[in-house]
């Protein structure tokens, strides 16, 4: 009878109580991804001329086009960006105040100028006009002696202090390509930068509330006094000014720099404003045409912008609920296979020429070749990434799209084949019946022997 029991209790753990199965975790989440970590295809057949280009969207945090934007090259006029900001920064609550010129604050003058003369008394806000509009050397030095009046100073010379903070400073932007060595830009070995660079000052700059007020004139009135020449100082930056030609003039422009040195060619740093949007645009490289006299770096910028402004959207690249693929399911009571979807859509900012079903592919993941019943609506069973252009750009997790329940029926029958195929089940299926062929032949001994015992009490 103890036998018995045992058998059934032990049948019992083996077919009757259900192993405890792992469970999947269910993602509720419904909202969009706009990945940012990824490089916009570039357009190499756009009709740029500039030797060095980068257009870049502050909004979007994209470089939306690149020419030759890695090469390091010396920064020219960009030079006087940085120095410009760090002059304005310093004294945007003093413009205003005084400065003299001396002999001493002219020290150092080379290159473009407006000419200002000893004796003359003028503002800051005067002088940043100049170097800002005009891009006027002697402003720029006169500015940099007076930022450096009540500074630390290291080496004692006020300009080679100044290009100090301005590396510095230039560190601080994240400006790793970049060494200045004057404030003006004119050639000097071991000088250099990229265009990236060139645009993170550029941003830098435009940050600086009021600064682009400076920028954006197309000319400013220095009136003459008893001690000043008057002055009218224009903006070289054709896309703000008119003062040569109306042609290159471009609303929602806001500056920012222009020049030219012989190693650099013709320089443009430009900044704009649309529909809140603001884009930054850097140039090198550029040239007049011998043949149209056009400044081809104008024309870029012009090109640049508009590219900017309606060559880009965003565009749903994966839409949430969409079917991506199948597993199969085992002991389904309803269904032996599962739909897979991503639970969040995906929104990337792309050209709107971007052919989605060339450029977007997709790679699928799923963590289980077969589930399990039961399966749950929104349990997570893998994973999909979305690739551009052979680039990985994000994953998002797929789920189950419908419920599974599990048929008892099909579970036993599994667990049953499980149990009865298992090493453990044969060794001890062969124990049992070597046990019980043993207890059959006791039985049988004890039972001849009984009966001999009998026969004799006969």
């Amino acid at each position: 009878m103890r036998f018995r029991i045992f058998i059934a209790a032990v049948l019992a753990a083996l077919f009757i109580i259900p192993a405890a199965l792992p469970a999947f975790a269910a993602v509720t989440e419904a909202d969009v991804v706009e990945p940012t970590d990824y490089k916009i295809k570039n357009e190499d057949d756009l009709p740029i001329r500039s030797e060095n280009v980068l257009l870049y969207s502050e909004h979007d945090d994209r470089f939306l086009y690149k020419k030759n934007s890695d090469m390091s090259l010396e920064p020219g006029s960009t030079v006087k960006v940085l120095a410009g900001a760090m002059i304005y920064d310093k004294f945007k609550d003093r413009l205003d105040e005084q400065i003299t010129v001396t002999e001493e604050n002219l020290d150092g003058k080379e290159g473009l100028s407006v000419y200002f003369e000893v004796g003359e008394i003028l503002t800051v806000r005067q002088l940043m006009y100049a170097l800002l509009m005009y891009g006027a050397n002697d402003a720029a030095v006169i500015l940099v002696h007076k930022y450096m009046e009540d500074e630390e100073k290291q080496t004692g010379d006020d300009l080679t202090d100044f290009v100090m903070r301005m590396n510095a400073k230039a560190k601080e932007l994240g400006c790793t390509n970049t060494v200045y060595k004057n404030v003006t830009g004119l050639h000097e070995r071991g000088a250099k930068t990229i265009l990236k660079d060139v645009i993170r000052v550029a941003v830098y700059a435009a940050s600086l509330e009021g600064l682009t007020e400076f920028t954006s004139r197309d000319r400013y009135i220095i009136e003459e006094t008893k001690t000043n020449v008057g002055r009218i100082i224009l903006s070289r930056n054709h896309l703000v000014s008119t003062f040569r030609t109306s042609e290159y003039r471009t609303p929602g422009v806001t500056g920012m720099s222009y020049g030219a040195t012989d190693e650099t060619g013709e320089c443009l740093v430009v900044s704009s404003e649309y529909s809140g949007k603001k884009y930054f645009i850097a140039i090198m490289g550029g040239f007049t045409d011998k043949e149209t006299g056009r400044q081809v770096e104008f024309d870029d910028a012009i090109y640049l912008l508009n590219y900017a402004k309606t060559a880009f959207g965003y565009i749903e690249v994966l839409r949430k609920g969409t079917v991506k693929t199948q597993v199969k399911v085992l002991f389904g009571s309803t269904s032996d296979t599962v739909t897979l979807i991503p639970t969040k859509s995906v929104t990337m900012f792309l050209p709107k020429n971007t052919n989605v079903e060339e450029e977007i592919t997709y790679k699928t993941l799923v963590y289980e070749s077969e589930l399990k019943a039961p399966v749950r609506e929104g349990d997570v069973a893998g994973e999909l990434t979305v690739c551009y252009n052979g680039d990985d750009i994000c994953k998002i997790p797929l789920v189950a799209s419908t419920s599974v329940e599990r048929s008892q029926i099909l579970y036993l029958l599994d667990r049953t084949r499980a149990v009865v195929t298992s090493p453990g089940f044969i060794v001890s299926a062969v124990v049992f019946v070597i046990l019980l062929f043993g207890y059959a032949i006791v039985k049988s001994a004890v039972i001849r022997r009984r009966q001999k015992k009998r026969k004799k009490l006969r």
